[in-house]
C-alpha cells in the first residue's frame, strides 16, 4: 500500500459514528495539564549527558529544550514564538546545599524589602532562602512539526536585562487598525525569534535567552492569531497552570 493510500485509510477510519463518542478528555482541567517550559541546556544539564536517564538523543549544550515534549532546538538558529501573556513573580528557593526545592512562588513584591544581597547580587533571606524575581512570558511555540505549542519561557537573574528589553519592544510595538491608523500592538501581533547566546563572568559560562523581533503576524495566519489571543485570555483568567518547580 502506497504511502498516501495509507494516509487516505487512516483518516477515513475516524468516521462521525466514531468521532460522536467524545474524546475521553472530557474531564480533564487545567490543574491536569503541564504547561512546558522552554529551557536554555548547560553543561550540567542531564538532557544532554548520555548516561542520564533524562539524556535526549541529539541534544547539546546552548540548544532550547521543552519540558514536557523533549523537542530540542537548534540555539544558534533559533525558534519563532509568539508571546502571549506576561507576569512577574517572586520565587522562593531552599539553597541547594541544604537540599534544593521551591518554597512557593506566591510572594508579593513587597518581599525584596526583607530581603539582602549576597556577594553574587542574589536576594536572600533571614532564613537563609533565595529570592527569585522572575518574569515570566505565557508563549507560542512555533514548532515547524508539530503546529503552535503553548509554553513558558522564564527569565531571573542576569536574564532579567533580557526580558526588560523585551519587554520594552513589546511596548513599542505598532500596529495599523481597520482604520488604517496606528495603534499599540497586541502582544501577539509580532514574531519573534529565540534563540541562544553565550554569556560569561569570573565564575564561569553559560549560555542564556536571547530575543529579537521578526515578522508581524500575516492575514493568512489569522488562526495562529486566534490562538495566541485564547493563551492570553486563558494566562490572564488563571486557567493556565505552571509548575514554577519546573522552571530549573
Amino acid at each position: 500500500m502506497s504511502e498516501e493510500s495509507k494516509k487516505s485509510t487512516d483518516v477515513a477510519l475516524f468516521d462521525d459514528d466514531l468521532l460522536s463518542a467524545g474524546t475521553g478528555l472530557e474531564e480533564v482541567t487545567s490543574d491536569d495539564l503541564a504547561i512546558p517550559f522552554i529551557r536554555v541546556l548547560q553543561a550540567m544539564s542531564p538532557q544532554v549527558n548520555k548516561r542520564a536517564p533524562e539524556y535526549v538523543d541529539g541534544a547539546e549544550v546552548g540548544m532550547l529544550y521543552n519540558t514536557v515534549t523533549n523537542a530540542i532546538y537548534d540555539g544558534e538558529k533559533g525558534v519563532e514564538i509568539i508571546p502571549c501573556s506576561y507576569t512577574k513573580k517572586y520565587l522562593e528557593w531552599i539553597p541547594r546545599e541544604k537540599g534544593g526545592g521551591l518554597v512557593t512562588a506566591d510572594h508579593s513584591p513587597d518581599i525584596v524589602r526583607q530581603c539582602t544581597k549576597n556577594d553574587q547580587g542574589i536576594l536572600v533571606l533571614e532564613n537563609g532562602n533565595t529570592i527569585d524575581e522572575t518574569a515570566q512570558f505565557f508563549i507560542l511555540v512555533l514548532d515547524q512539526n508539530d503546529g503552535p505549542q503553548q509554553c513558558v519561557l522564564s527569565f531571573s537573574r542576569s536574564q532579567l536585562g533580557v526580558a526588560r528589553k523585551w519587554m520594552t519592544i513589546l511596548r513599542m510595538a505598532k500596529i495599523a487598525n481597520s482604520e488604517g491608523n496606528l495603534v499599540p500592538a497586541p502582544m501577539f501581533a509580532y514574531k519573534y525569534l529565540l534563540t541562544t547566546t553565550e554569556l560569561s563572568n569570573d565564575k564561569g559560562s553559560w549560555f542564556g535567552f536571547n530575543v529579537t523581533q521578526a515578522d508581524q503576524i500575516q492575514g493568512s495566519e489569522k488562526a495562529i492569531a486566534y490562538q495566541a489571543k485564547d493563551f492570553m485570555q486563558a494566562a490572564r483568567s488563571g486557567d493556565v497552570k505552571v509548575k514554577d518547580e519546573d522552571v530549573l
